[in-house]
């Protein structure tokens, strides 16, 4: 029986989801997002989370029964048959047989648009040097924030966004306090979001250094700023990365992180016949 996932769950506290929690760390954040649909087994094999609009995050208990785990995917897909998914995040099997059963129901076809691969830090392994240093963003800094965001959607993405659409985006990750600009002869090169701690965590988003600044370390530098920052607050830092970007990998790992098991993005699609 699927019934609501509430904010600070016991579902979230059991040890099958504590083990996963990194990987799966939206899901405890969208879990106290009031217009978020938050559903629950009622036996915690399944947690599902997703804000309107925007695609769904999937945790099926890997160490539960096999008929277990598929009957609680129908189950969902029966539950959100009448919703208008544009996609889904998950563990690829988990998530592609979410996919065939609600596709099915919808007369849909179905994509796996890329591979995250989650990463979390548990001890910082170097400290970039770069030229400048680290501020907060503040209000004045909306537009450039704007263009940041663009570019990012661009790069990790493949969303060609005009930068006056992230305007809402920017705003909102100022007024949280915690976007910060990298900063070199006067100029933002480098942006960085820390966007959601968790008992446990702290995840850092939206890391994109401008284009005519990159190899030059700032993107790493902002990175392992407030991946110690993180650390000195006593939390585990995560992020994603685009398992296609050789780039983001290799300075992730080099400053101290360490891949976790991957997580794939599908998307739903119809299917038009000539």
């Amino acid at each position: 029986m699927l019934i609501s996932l509430r904010a600070r769950d016991e579902a979230l506290e059991r040890p099958a989801f504590l083990r996963d929690e990194a990987r799966f760390h939206l899901i405890g954040q969208l879990s106290g997002i009031p217009d978020a649909l938050r559903i629950k087994s009622s036996d915690g094999v399944l947690l599902y989370a997703q804000t309107p609009g925007r695609n769904g995050w999937l945790w099926v208990d890997p160490s539960a029964e096999e008929d277990a785990r598929r009957s609680r995917i129908r189950e969902l897909a029966d539950r959100l048959g009448d919703i208008e998914l544009p996609g889904v995040f998950g563990d690829p099997e988990a998530a592609r047989a979410f996919a065939d059963a609600y596709a099915a129901r919808r007369r849909l076809a179905w994509t796996e648009r890329l591979t995250l691969v989650p990463y979390e830090c548990r001890e910082l392994r170097c400290a970039p040097a770069a030229e400048g240093g680290i501020r907060r963003a503040g209000s004045a800094d909306r537009y450039t924030a704007a263009r940041f965001l663009a570019g990012f959607s661009r790069d990790a993405y493949g969303e060609h966004v005009a930068a006056f659409t992230q305007l809402p985006a920017a705003d909102r990750m100022i007024e949280g306090g915690e976007l910060f600009f990298w900063t070199a002869g006067g100029e933002c090169v480098a942006m960085a979001n820390i966007a959601y701690r968790s008992a446990r965590h702290g995840r850092i988003n939206a890391v994109y250094t401008r284009p005519d600044a990159r190899r030059r370390g700032y993107g790493s530098a902002i990175t392992a700023e407030l991946t110690l920052r993180l650390l000195d607050e006593g939390l585990t830092p995560l992020l994603y990365a685009d398992a296609a970007n050789p780039g983001s990998n290799r300075m992730y790992r080099r400053i101290g992180y360490e891949p976790l098991r991957p997580i794939v993005e599908i998307g739903f699609h119809r299917e038009w016949s000539a």
